[in-house]
């Protein structure tokens, strides 16, 4: 079964979602900067016509089919990734601008960005001298 992870507290009374279909779950790194978090996950095989990135009710949903294999006529010889599709799923705090994210797909790593309401974002105050 897929997992899943909290980005925020976990909100009691709320149904667990569960993906269509057994999916993989693949390995995530999150890193937290004072403009927000990138989140970069592995999803080899994944192309960006095949990959689902969404929001929905504060749930932010990773879902990506992997490529099809060579072609017909050819028949693995030894096999490591049994599933055709990866499923992660992030509940997001109320701290983070959900309509800003930002999405890029290289070399089947997934790189998210998303930012940090302008409110909740660390800022310098200018220290004045008084004469």
């Amino acid at each position: 079964m897929a997992e899943r992870q909290e980005l925020a507290p976990r909100q009691e009374g709320r149904p667990e979602r569960t993906p269509r279909r057994r999916a993989m779950s693949p390995p995530v790194d999150v890193y937290e900067t004072d403009e927000g978090l990138i989140l970069l996950a592995d999803m080899p095989g994944v192309t960006p016509e095949s990959l689902e990135v969404k929001v929905e009710d504060n749930v932010l949903h990773l879902r990506g089919e992997i490529a099809e294999a060579p072609g017909e006529e050819v028949r693995p010889e030894y096999v490591e990734v049994r599933g055709r599709e990866y499923y992660r799923a992030f509940t997001l705090g109320p701290e983070f601008d959900q309509e800003k994210i930002e999405a890029t797909l290289k070399h089947g790593v997934l790189r998210l960005f998303i930012p940090k309401v302008e409110s909740e974002r660390p800022r310098r105050i200018e220290i004045k001298t008084v004469q």
